[in-house]
């Protein structure tokens, strides 16, 4: 810790302001910090769940494509018994 000279003798006043911000800073830097990990947390979570979403919508168009076919049967089916 330097002390800063002012007319010959120290200037603790100011010695203390350079230090109270100095441990500002550095709480400041400690908080963002904690923030940044919390967001980058957070997003990683986001993303995980993004790629279920993704995932069960191609399940679920899977699923709606599979009735699509079974009512197209079921129709031509229809269509068959009618005819006889």
């Amino acid at each position: 810790m330097s002390s800063v000279i002012k007319n010959g003798s120290y200037d603790v006043l100011v010695d203390s302001k350079i230090n109270n911000t100095q441990t500002s800073l550095i709480g400041q830097n400690e908080s963002i910090t904690k923030r940044y990990e919390a967001l980058k947390e957070q997003l990683e979570i986001a993303l995980q769940t993004k790629e279920q979403a993704i995932n069960y919508n191609a399940f679920l168009e899977n699923q709606l494509y599979k009735a699509k076919q079974e009512i197209i049967r079921l129709n031509e089916e229809i269509n068959n018994l009618t005819r006889k």
